[in-house]
């Protein structure tokens, strides 16, 4: 029961990326401090969103499906102003449009140092 409590206390980050891999290497990175979520879809994202209200949301740009990652951004932005969104993108060339969508960081693929950036930002 205890250690039950203590993993409710701990911050959530959703990790939304449809790529298996970088879901288990985020998945390994954060979760000896955090608790996290994943989600493979846009669409998974958003319910992940509404039902976990996450403290942090590190949002790939390019999510295949009906809902993008664009679209996720413009859901959070829209419906929970107070959590940030740090978008992870493989190209340069979207990271003016990130930013000008209201999105709190943006980083480019690969983020060896994204971990240290997030704990810094978002300490657990």
């Amino acid at each position: 029961e205890i250690e039950e409590a203590r993993e409710s206390m701990r911050k959530r980050i959703l990790i939304a990326d449809d790529e298996p891999s970088i879901l288990k290497a985020f998945c390994w990175a954060f979760a000896p401090d955090y608790e996290v979520l994943t989600a493979n879809s846009g669409k998974a994202a958003v319910r992940l969103i509404q039902e976990e209200r996450p403290g942090l949301i590190v949002l790939d740009w390019r999510l295949k499906g009906e809902l993008e990652g664009k679209d996720v951004l413009l859901f959070s932005k829209k419906e929970c102003p107070e959590i940030p969104v740090y978008v992870v993108t493989a190209s340069v060339h979207f990271m003016e449009e990130i930013k000008s969508l209201g999105a709190d960081a943006c980083f480019l693929k690969p983020c060896s140092d994204l971990r240290e950036k997030i704990m810094a930002i978002f300490p657990p």
